[in-house]
């Protein structure tokens, strides 16, 4: 996903954006 690997370059800014878009990607 491309989430998952801007997560794992960019450091997670906002915790609360994270939860927030993973469950969106995700469906």
């Amino acid at each position: 996903c491309l989430i998952e690997a801007l997560d794992a370059i960019l450091p997670p800014s906002r915790p609360t954006d994270k939860p927030l878009r993973l469950p969106l990607q995700d469906v």
